[in-house]
């Protein structure tokens, strides 16, 4: 798993072209599923009980200063303590070509990837297959740390509307 605080750890020009982007809240979905057996033993030994994961799923819209929009999808549980924000795990999906050809891959190894089947149908062999040894990969497209940037600004006000 990756955390928030790997992820906002990437390039200075990256950093510089994502502030040109502007954010978009589209929807915040709710997910309820069953623990899995990690999470299981985990929290036999933390003492708390769980029977379900509880997941926050968000939505935006990302339009860079060249006029094309692209969706990022976010995945996190929530966690209403603050301070640790930057903890937090975190799942990530752009849908332009830079994340797909030099980012899923990477993070679909660190399990920071957000799949369903229509993005595992989107991605395909990006899911499995290496980047080119020639091309510099990384964590995020600037769309993605824009969306990400916009997350750790408002996660605040996201978590008071759970």
């Amino acid at each position: 798993m990756i955390t928030i605080g790997e992820l906002m750890n990437v390039d200075p020009g990256r950093q510089f072209r994502a502030q040109m982007c502007s954010v978009t809240l589209q929807k915040v979905y709710h997910e309820l599923r069953k623990e899995t057996l990690l999470e299981k033993i985990k929290s036999f030994f933390l003492g708390n009980s769980n029977i379900k994961a509880y997941y926050i799923i968000i939505k935006v819209s990302v339009l860079s200063d060249s006029g094309s929009k692209h969706t990022v999808l976010l995945r996190i549980s929530p966690d209403f303590n603050l301070t640790r924000l930057m903890k937090n795990t975190i799942q990530i999906y752009c849908d332009c070509s830079d994340f797909k050809y030099r980012s899923a891959y990477i993070l679909n190894v660190r399990k920071g990837l957000f799949l369903n089947d229509r993005i595992k149908i989107n991605l395909g062999a990006a899911l499995t297959d290496k980047p080119k040894t020639k091309t510099q990969t990384t964590y995020l497209c600037k769309h993605s740390y824009a969306a990400l940037q916009w997350l750790v600004s408002n996660y605040s006000n996201i978590i008071k509307t759970i």
